[in-house]
């Protein structure tokens, strides 16, 4: 190779040189450069989402701190369990659940096909200030937002 490069012209020689180099700069850039730079690109991404994540995440505890430092004050009601359960359910706006019954002298079962799952956890919480707790609680995910559940409610 050296000896095909000798007998070239000087014209020739400038010419596989300057190729040469560039050659080298392209892949310097394609195998070096641009997988360093595309991981810092996403290690930057990455660090901004998880400060978001960690920010959220910052801000629901002081949020549950702030409910549970004695804000929610219990509620007294001489209602069945069930029709307690479906007055607090009507009060939230929700669609009303396939079925809900008594269990026992102060429990009640309630199912519900699809319910949005957020609304859900606030009736739970809401009923919990009136002295029932969820003895059972099977949730399954249906659609974004939305789950089924079935619940069993005593009054402690």
């Amino acid at each position: 190779m050296k000896e095909w490069y000798l007998r070239q012209s000087p014209r020739d020689r400038v010419i596989v040189l300057v190729v040469s180099g560039l050659t080298l700069i392209g892949l310097l850039y394609a195998m070096v450069w641009h997988p360093m730079s595309t991981r810092q690109a996403q290690a930057q991404q990455a660090l901004v989402s998880k400060s978001e994540t960690l920010e959220f995440v910052r801000r629901g505890a002081a949020q549950l701190k702030g409910a549970s430092s004695g804000s929610a004050e219990r509620k007294t009601s001489d209602k069945a369990p069930y029709l307690l359960i479906d007055q607090i359910i009507r009060q939230a706006s929700m669609d009303p659940p396939e079925r809900v019954e008594p269990s026992g002298a102060n429990g009640a079962r309630v199912q519900y096909a699809e319910v949005e799952f957020d609304k859900l956890v606030r009736v739970l919480a809401e009923l919990e200030l009136y002295g029932l707790q969820v003895s059972t609680l099977t949730i399954s995910r249906k659609n974004q937002g939305t789950v089924s559940a079935r619940f069993n409610m005593e009054r402690s």
